[in-house]
């Protein structure tokens, strides 16, 4: 666990760099040249013939590209909150890649020591990855279904809002307090109960099949701890997502979504 609490921790600090990176590499804008100066730069009797003929008021003047306006995020009914939950949760590849990886993980850095370690079938051979694997999705999808029914029940929506600042800290901050303080479905502020109760249902879950000595009280706050740290985490990769670079950007997707 302390493996997996250590490379959650480097993530956090990883991804706000490689953001930054990514955005001093952008080229600055091109300086003006000396075609466009040449231009500008006319008989001064045409200048003053052009000061003393305004343009005619029929002629319409364009004041240059026009923004579009930010689109305006509306909540989620039901019905979107159903396929949000649904692609989540499994119709995405790292349905299958996240539920490997962190059993290889677990396989690799056995919970406890000397008496109080996994038992053998826990820890070796394919039966033990298999069940591995088995704990990493039922969490996944305990985590995912208790989110979904309480966003719906509290009217919560379920979607990260990226930041509007341009701040690398501003924006780590942002992240990492959606996790506590997310929008409603009519986009206000509200308590994220969602985060909560799903990080507690991944937790506690694997009490009912985990090997004797971990499938207590402690060990499921431990794991719903850990499960609520990696949901604060995702939020961290959503907001600097579109900053990384592609390989690196699916690498996480498919270990850690």
């Amino acid at each position: 666990m302390k493996n997996t609490i250590s490379i959650s921790l480097l993530a956090l600090l990883i991804l706000p760099t490689i953001a930054l990176g990514q955005d001093a590499a952008k080229p600055l804008p091109n300086a003006p040249s000396s075609q466009t100066t040449a231009e500008g730069s006319g008989d001064i009797s045409e200048i003053g013939q052009r000061v003393a003929d305004p343009p005619s008021s029929s002629v319409a003047i364009d004041p240059g590209p026009v923004q579009p306006a930010p689109a305006i995020r509306t909540g989620f009914g039901f019905g979107g909150k159903f396929r949000y939950y649904l692609t989540e949760t499994y119709f995405n590849p790292s349905a299958l890649t996240a539920p490997a990886f962190r059993a290889g993980l677990r396989m690799a850095n056995p919970p406890g020591k000397g008496a109080t370690q996994y038992p053998p079938e826990w820890r070796q051979g394919a039966d033990a990855f298999g069940r591995n694997y088995g704990d990493a999705f039922a969490e996944r999808v305990s985590f995912q279904t208790a989110k979904f029914v309480t966003g719906a029940i509290t009217r919560e929506d379920p979607r990260y809002i990226p930041s509007s600042s341009h701040n690398i800290l501003a924006r780590s901050v942002h992240a990492l307090s959606f996790s506590f303080v997310d929008r409603s479905d009519s986009g206000h502020p509200m308590p994220a109960l969602s985060n909560f109760v799903g990080a507690a249902a991944g937790g506690f879950v694997g009490n009912t099949y985990l090997p004797t000595g971990f499938n207590d009280v402690t060990h499921a706050g431990q794991r719903a701890t850990l499960r609520f740290g990696f949901f604060a985490a995702g939020n961290l990769f959503r907001e600097f997502a579109p900053q990384m670079p592609r390989p690196m950007r699916t690498f996480f997707t498919l270990i850690a979504r």
